[in-house]
């Protein structure tokens, strides 16, 4: 993959609240996991399940439609998330 592509996981998994959706925008399902894991941490969420039935490749975008923010998150952690209405 192109080091110019990022890797869209529609994510969806059942939490403490009901159900959470939210896209992994990445490069590999290793990192993708790993974000979500640390998403699903930081709302409070850590105990829920994330696996690759809940995260799931979807399509690939060029790095340049995301803002410099998301395309430095790209660069310092391997990606971003992006919550989505469930």
């Amino acid at each position: 993959m192109a080091a110019d592509t990022i890797r869209v996981y529609d994510t969806w998994v059942t939490g403490k609240q009901g159900r959470i959706h939210f896209d992994v925008m990445t490069t590999d399902e290793t990192t993708a996991l790993k974000l979500a894991k640390e998403y699903l941490v930081s709302i409070g969420e850590p105990t829920t399940s994330v696996t690759t039935k809940e995260c799931q490749f979807c399509h690939s975008e060029p790095l340049f439609m995301f803002s410099p923010e998301q395309q430095k998150q790209v660069k310092e952690k391997g990606g971003f998330i992006v919550p989505m209405p469930a």
